[in-house]
């Protein structure tokens, strides 16, 4: 099967139109290249490696609102060397940054994201992630960003050289029934975006991810788009089994076809380690977790060489980091929320809203070596 996956031929891309973006906060050259970040991101991860790559999770949102420009070109000016940012679409099939399909707690607006068209949510105005309507010293607002606009924000970073930072897309699929969302769809449309913009530099500096229930196998993933490796950052296919079922601590995900048929690489490529306070709007995700102190989850792993990736640890549990925790049955306590359990179990990158934090964390257990990421 590995074998065969491998060996797959991909595609070449096609054209559509985007939008232009503006710049909010003053733009810092990287000292990067975005050949050696994207090298470093999909290599077979070694356990003397002295660099661990970290992206911020939906950019510099302890600061800025999530997904936004300010929150993108913040951690980018912050020499953190790649982001990760959500895709889904609107009604009028505009695709935009929201990790919710819900606007309530990224914005002023309300309501299901897919009943609403762009301009609908263009009237709203973004929350940072205490609840409050965010203002720049100059008194402007945050919107949301396109898809289109924040590849424009990129590509304000990106050289002739090489030099650059990296976007990961994590591609959001359908929430529910009335949810018309195709996942494979919308990535199609983001590979017509990205190739519209007609910069190759650009397009090796985007990673897509995307959840392998949703790419159901690589055969049909790459049947139905024109995603290209030679053209393309990357892309990591993230198996993380039912979110229901592994609230139960005696759920095998083995048990889970999808998740065993993804399941076949021997090592991890990427930790996700997410905050969450108390009080945290993000806590309705996890209701049924320990509300006592801030968790942490745990996510993608594992990649096949091409760049694509799965995960063979267990998602979406509230991992409890309080020892005295009374957490009730069914939520693990683990612990693979530190850095250190990156280190141990040997990854290739951390994504993570504090990429500052976990950044001078790992430079203490010399995993921080970013003059890789020059040569």
């Amino acid at each position: 099967m590995r074998t065969s996956l491998i060996s797959t031929s991909i595609f070449a891309m096609c054209f559509s139109s985007h939008a232009g973006a503006e710049t909010l906060l003053p733009v810092k050259p990287s000292p990067y290249l975005v050949s050696a970040i994207t090298r470093n991101m999909f290599r077979l991860p070694k356990s003397d490696s002295d660099l661990i790559l970290v992206s911020a999770h939906r950019g510099s949102w302890e600061v800025y609102p999530e997904n936004s420009a300010y929150a993108l070109q913040d951690a980018w000016n912050s020499q953190i060397e790649a982001v990760e940012v959500d895709a889904r679409s609107t009604a009028d099939k505009e695709i935009i940054l929201s990790h919710d399909y819900r606007i309530e707690r990224e914005s002023t607006g309300s309501g299901l994201l897919y009943n609403q068209n762009y301009s609908q949510v263009q009237g709203a105005n973004l929350r940072d992630r205490h609840g409050r309507v965010f203002k720049d010293p100059q008194g402007r607002v945050a919107k949301f960003l396109t898809f289109s606009a924040a590849l424009d924000l990129l590509a304000q970073y990106i050289t002739d050289d090489g030099h650059g930072y990296v976007m990961i897309v994590d591609v959001k699929a359908a929430v529910d029934d009335q949810d018309p969302t195709d996942p494979i769809e919308l990535t199609q449309r983001c590979l017509d975006i990205l190739a519209a913009k007609k910069n190759s530099q650009l397009s090796k500096a985007v990673v897509f991810k995307l959840k392998a229930k949703d790419a159901v196998d690589i055969g049909t993933f790459l049947n139905r788009t024109t995603y290209n490796p030679d053209l393309i950052g990357g892309l990591i296919i993230v198996e993380n089994p039912d979110d229901d079922n592994v609230k139960d601590s005696s759920y095998d995900p083995h048990q889970d076809t999808v998740y065993d048929q993804w399941n076949v690489a021997p090592f991890p490529v990427q930790f996700e380690m997410n905050q969450f306070y108390k009080g945290d709007g993000l806590q309705a995700y996890f209701d049924y977790a320990d509300q006592k102190q801030g968790f942490a989850t745990y996510h993608e792993s594992n990649y096949y060489p091409e760049g694509v990736a799965n995960s063979a640890g267990k998602c979406c549990f509230g991992h409890n980091t309080d020892p005295t925790s009374t957490a009730p049955g069914g939520i693990v306590p683990d612990y693979r929320g530190d850095p250190e359990m990156a280190v141990v179990n040997r990854t290739n990158l951390i994504t993570t809203d504090w990429p500052d934090v976990v950044g001078d964390m790992l430079r203490e257990f010399g995993r921080r070596n970013t003059s890789e990421l020059s040569r």
